[in-house]
């Protein structure tokens, strides 16, 4: 058997949700509007995405093989959470399960990650040469030598050993699972959309220049997530958690449909997906192409230590993205 090469970050059952055909689903580029129909085993798939690149691993495939095992029981919970809701702590646990994995395992997040360890071997390497703790270059190479000039790799599986142990995290489970959880469902004529960055975490008074940006345990924190063209989850944090059970399912208004839609725009990172080449669809994705949400790094030079910083910029309100265009 030929060895798994091409790796999907969002899986195929999941996009499955969003295909009219279950073969197929509509691409739309987020920033250039180019929109077209695409393969399922083509989409959200990267050559090699998963690998372990360290020199001597038995098996370099061994990530995406146990994913595929994974998603087996997360394909059944999700069919169950479409089909009749949450209804059980069974499906619960599932779909919370579902909702750590497109959170962490999506393109944004490993590149947040590849790009936080790259600020942090780059100002390592700040000090020491600041220190002079460093081997001279050799002469006529200073410039090309200095540490603000060099190129800094991250092997993939050290980004992928930091991404999968976010994923894991019983805190983050917990979290997750402590919030209110409601099924909406798309109304007749309509249909949810999904993306690269499928879980999009909004808050209502953010603004783009806060501090320290939002955390999950924020009370004010909605997460809404997507399951198929026709169904979409949404937590928050309740009032009253000893009164919280079972999701509700209900209908979703019109208004909702857009709002979530709009959120789920925001969140992508490049890339749209809905389960026709719709107008609608596109004109969505073209309205909202120039707002953006996810983790936002800095790195402060202390002269003698740096310090990073990694904060997470939620989905806004629409207005506090009409300031920024202006």
């Amino acid at each position: 058997m030929p060895e798994p090469r091409k790796h999907h970050y969002l899986s195929q059952f999941y996009l499955r949700g969003f295909s009219v055909n279950g073969r197929s689903i509509c691409q739309i580029e987020k920033r250039g509007g180019r929109a077209y129909v695409s393969s399922i085993r083509d989409t959200a798939a990267t050559r090699d995405y998963h690998e372990l690149d360290y020199p001597g691993a038995d098996d370099p495939n061994v990530v995406e093989k146990r994913l595929a095992q994974i998603e087996t029981t997360l394909a059944e919970g999700l069919r169950r959470a479409i089909e009749s809701g949450i209804a059980t702590p069974e499906t619960h646990t599932k779909i919370i399960e579902l909702v750590t994995l497109l959170r962490v395992r999506v393109p944004a997040f490993k590149t947040s990650i590849e790009a936080f360890l790259q600020k942090v071997v780059r100002s390592v390497g700040v000090m020491l040469e600041r220190r002079g703790e460093l081997p001279a270059a050799p002469k006529g190479f200073d410039d090309l030598l200095r540490m603000e000039n060099l190129s800094i790799t991250i092997s993939n599986w050290k980004i992928l050993e930091i991404m999968f142990k976010i994923a894991a995290d019983r805190r983050l489970f917990d979290m997750l699972t402590a919030m209110k959880p409601a099924i909406l469902r798309a109304p007749e004529g309509t249909f949810f959309l999904t993306c690269d960055q499928p879980v999009a975490l909004f808050h209502p008074t953010a603004f783009s220049t806060d501090a320290y940006g939002v955390r999950l345990a924020d009370p004010a924190i909605e997460v809404s997530v997507p399951l198929s063209s026709r169904v979409l989850l949404f937590l928050s944090w309740p009032t009253n958690p000893a009164a919280v059970s079972y999701a509700t399912d209900r209908e979703a208004t019109i208004h909702e449909v857009v709002e979530f839609n709009r959120r789920t725009v925001v969140m992508a990172d490049s890339l749209v997906f809905a389960p026709e080449l719709s107008q609608w669809a596109v004109v969505t994705a073209a309205r909202y192409s120039h707002c953006s949400a996810g983790v936002d790094l800095d790195v402060l030079d202390g002269g003698g230590d740096f310090l990073h910083l990694a904060r997470f910029r939620p989905v806004m309100r629409p207005d506090r993205y009409d300031a920024l265009s202006n």
